[in-house]
């Protein structure tokens, strides 16, 4: 996937974009509700990780800073706590800082459709780039769009399931039964097989049936298949995911995009 500076866009203000901002690289999708197959996909390398490097990063990209109809933002970070929607965005935020003393970024939280709070760490000065970069942005954890996808799934259904997003040197988790989450995480992985280990032990832990319960697998294709040849060896129902027939209605080249920013369009 690659990005096009030069895109002009007519009307923006009929425009979504949608922006993935990890360590290495600033992804985007933009696409017009209003007319099929519009999906534009994209991303720009930061020349490092800082702030400076993603500010340099979207002020290079024109297309970043159109007045469009609608910007949300997703932030991935791996210092996150998940939190009963109960919990006052403060006391997330204390917990969030008690479990990781020593991170000094910023603290974020968001609700999450299947009833659960994400709190989570993004780097300082980030919060304040997007506010003044972009038209009133929502902003997300990048395990959002994907717990709130797989809910819909799930929506009463008596089966347990494990979905599992591979991405490079990532696997991000979710986990339901009865269709209600039981659990969401990410985990770094040197190999499939630590993948597989770090998966079929929280399989384990939240009581899922070997011969009857799902296990299902998006995301990169290679390591999809690897990981599926691992866990075949444990669970019965290991089956890759069915790609949401819904985004080919915004672009046939969706494929190409991250994950998040593709269901996160389909979760309005």
């Amino acid at each position: 996937m690659e990005g096009n500076q030069n895109i002009n866009i007519q009307h923006p203000e009929v425009w979504e974009l949608l922006v993935l901002l990890d360590d290495r690289r600033v992804s985007y999708i933009l696409y017009t509700p209003t007319v099929a197959n519009s999906l534009i996909t994209g991303e720009v390398a930061l020349t490092d990780d800082s702030l400076q490097g993603l500010e340099d990063a979207v002020y290079n990209t024109p297309v970043l800073l159109g007045e469009y109809r609608r910007v949300r933002v997703v932030v991935r970070s791996s210092h996150f706590l998940l939190l009963p929607p109960a919990t006052s965005d403060e006391d997330c935020k204390a917990l969030l800082g008690t479990a990781y003393i020593g991170d000094d970024g910023e603290t974020a939280v968001c609700a999450m459709a299947c009833g659960i709070k994400v709190a989570y760490i993004m780097p300082r000065g980030m919060q304040a780039f997007l506010g003044r970069t972009f038209n009133y942005p929502l902003v997300y954890h990048h395990l959002h769009p994907l717990c709130d996808y797989f809910q819909s799934l799930n929506r009463g259904d008596d089966i347990a399931r494990m979905f599992l997003n591979m991405r490079d040197g990532m696997m991000d988790m979710a986990i339901y039964r009865g269709g209600e989450i039981q659990c969401a995480n990410s985990y770094p992985f040197a190999s499939t097989q630590d993948a597989a280990y770090f998966a079929l032990n929280a399989w384990r832990s939240h009581g899922l049936d070997q011969l009857t319960d799902e296990l299902q697998l998006m995301g990169d294709g290679a390591l999809r298949s690897a990981m599926s040849e691992e866990l075949r060896k444990y669970v019965k129902y290991v089956m890759p995911a069915a790609y949401p027939a819904a985004a080919m209605q915004l672009g046939h080249n969706a494929v190409q995009a991250p994950l998040e920013l593709v269901l996160l369009a389909l979760c309005e």
